[in-house]
């Protein structure tokens, strides 16, 4: 039974490493933070400063630096940070964490829930996406399981030493990673799941201080030179605003307490519909509760302490998903050998609902996305023409949900249900990597639209922009791109003589003042996502003055327009009948 698991788990690492790794360079980087993501990678590549995280030629305080340091590791064979080589490392990150599910489920339960925890983190629709994406989240994720499974063999082993340690210097990179969370999250887990356990007095055995000393010493290496390359602002940053500022009062991304309450079910999707049915499962057998303290204590940990953030982000809750993934595990074991030694477990009719629930949504999904491709509804008429790269996914999706509820009908074992879950999200993962965003990278990408840029603007032109250009300066290759302030700095910038294009998103454009539209002309519009930017550049002078001493004709023929006409212009006129003509007569 052991080596059968062995096989299967090693086949399942194989399939999905084979979706994950093989076309992440199939689709550009997308709006808003690969690009930037990238950007700061390939600037510390170019100017060979390891220390000090930069974008568009300033520093760059957002996030440590060991994330941008995988990312040139992994880019050096490519001689640039591609989109394949920024993706790497958020890909093997998400295979490690994998790995680690399963060996975690393995050491508190068996290898069967083990395998069933790892098959459910990675066909979760959270962590599938965020994995073939160039985000911390990832990471992150993998290094707070990694200390927390090595305190956990200490926690098991007291002898051995070296497990706690590791586990500091674990927590220790992934402060590196995104900041003092990489510390917080996992030292709360582990005193929760201790104090859970009634061992208060157990708290002094992980030598917290000697803990938190390896950790800030390792922080410590890379802190003091960034911060003093960096100067006061960049210090003032990176240790206030970046860590108090986001726990305290978010200056982005701020959302209300109950955030997470339906984001989590959504983003834990297909496997979240199972947790009423587990929350019976294990209210029926309290006897198991021994066994669950540690996830539990996990997941509660984690959700409350980004619950009480007011910087809130889905991404945020992926370092929950493994203990997530190992309570289902249990569940579906439990039920699984109840069912094979005869019983009829007592949670089998709301395990039986949320199996129609979710085999309902999967046939759901399918007609109605095709019904809306075929009857060519608004809201999708902008993407008709990749409808055939969808259909196969939304076909995947009816053909789940239909073979399901057949089982669920026929009243087959609770593993005919989990196999055939499992398969759709994995065949649907597939479809998504090799098809699905290929084909929205239309839409998505930059590339385009910068492409026609540099046929247009050359090397030594100047180019600013309205918006902080962290998108343009990676696909133009190009920093830094100075960014201006369009109610301030533009008009007199356009007046001058220089030659000079300017970025700007279609709100700055219909927000400007018509006395700097008369001043500018559109070379080029480009629809990124969904938003668009234009690229403008200055009217030739004799177009301006044109424009700014309209003749008595072009007057008339606007006044006859009726109450269209601009008050501006009426003052232009009458100041040029009244003083410039005169002057004109006595000159002849």
């Amino acid at each position: 039974m052991q080596t059968k698991t062995n096989v299967r788990f090693g086949f399942i690492v194989l399939l999905v490493s084979s979706i994950w790794l093989t076309n992440l360079g199939g689709w550009d980087l997308w709006n808003p933070d690969e690009p930037r993501y990238a950007q700061a990678s390939r600037e510390m590549m170019e100017n060979g400063s390891y220390v000090l995280p930069q974008v568009n030629g300033r520093p760059y305080s957002d996030k440590p630096p060991l994330f941008f340091w995988l990312i040139i590791l992994v880019s050096q064979p490519f001689g640039d940070v591609t989109a394949y080589s920024a993706r790497l490392p958020s890909a093997l990150a998400g295979l490690g964490l994998m790995l680690l599910t399963y060996l975690f489920g393995k050491k508190l339960y068996d290898r069967q829930t083990g395998f069933l925890a790892a098959v459910i983190l990675c066909t979760s629709k959270e962590i599938f996406t965020t994995a073939i994406s160039v985000h911390f989240d990832v990471i992150l994720a993998f290094l707070i399981t990694l200390s927390l499974y090595l305190f956990y063999c200490g926690y098991k082993e007291p002898k051995k030493k070296f497990f706690l340690t590791a586990s500091y210097v674990c927590m220790g990179l992934a402060v590196l990673t995104k900041g003092p969370v990489g510390m917080v999250v996992p030292l709360l887990v582990i005193i929760v799941f201790l104090l859970a356990n009634r061992e208060g007095r157990g708290v002094s055995s992980i030598h917290l201080g000697k803990g938190i000393c390896i950790i800030v010493g390792m922080v410590l290496v890379w802190l003091v030179p960034a911060c003093i390359l960096g100067g006061e602002s960049y210090s003032n940053d990176i240790l206030l605003q970046q860590t108090f500022g986001r726990i305290i009062n978010s200056y982005s991304h701020k959302k209300p307490f109950y955030y997470y309450l339906y984001n989590f079910p959504l983003d834990f999707f297909p496997w979240s519909l199972f947790i009423p049915a587990a929350g019976v499962y294990f209210v029926k057998n309290r006897e198991q509760y021994r066994l669950l303290r540690f996830p539990l204590a996990w997941f509660a940990g984690v959700f409350v302490f980004f619950t009480l953030m007011s910087c809130k982000r889905t991404l945020y809750l992926i370092p929950l998903y493994p203990a997530a993934a190992l309570l289902t595990a249990r569940f579906w074991t439990g039920y699984a050998r109840m069912e094979d030694k005869g019983s009829v477990p007592l949670q089998a009719k709301t395990f039986r609902v949320s199996l129609y629930v979710l085999f309902g949504l999967f046939v759901a999904a399918g007609f109605a996305g095709t019904a809306a491709f075929v009857r060519d509804f608004s809201i999708i008429r902008p993407f008709q023409s990749i409808r055939w790269s969808v259909y196969p996914a939304l076909s995947l999706s009816m053909l789940c949900g239909i073979t399901g509820c057949i089982f669920v009908v026929m009243k087959k074992k609770a593993r005919w249900s989990f196999t055939t879950i499992a398969v759709t999200m994995i065949v649907l993962s597939a479809l998504i990597v090799f098809d699905v965003y290929p084909a929205f990278n239309r839409f998505k990408s930059a590339r385009p639209f910068c492409r026609r840029i540099q046929k247009v603007v050359g090397r030594h032109d100047t180019l600013v922009a309205t918006f902080e250009p962290k998108l343009f300066n990676y696909f133009l290759n190009r920093y830094p791109i100075n960014r201006i302030e369009a109610a301030t700095s533009l008009e007199p910038l356009l007046r001058s003589g220089e030659k000079i294009y300017i970025l700007m998103k279609e709100r700055h454009y219909k927000k400007a003042s018509g006395d700097i539209k008369d001043l500018i002309n559109i070379v080029d519009r480009g629809a990124i996502g969904h938003k668009t930017y234009f690229l403008i550049t200055r009217k030739a002078r004799e177009n301006i003055r044109q424009q700014s001493i309209p003749t008595k004709r072009s007057v008339k023929a606007r006044a006859t327009k009726g109450p269209s006409v601009i008050p501006e212009i009426r003052e232009k006129y009458t100041l040029t009948k009244n003083k410039l003509f005169p002057r004109l007569c006595k000159m002849l």
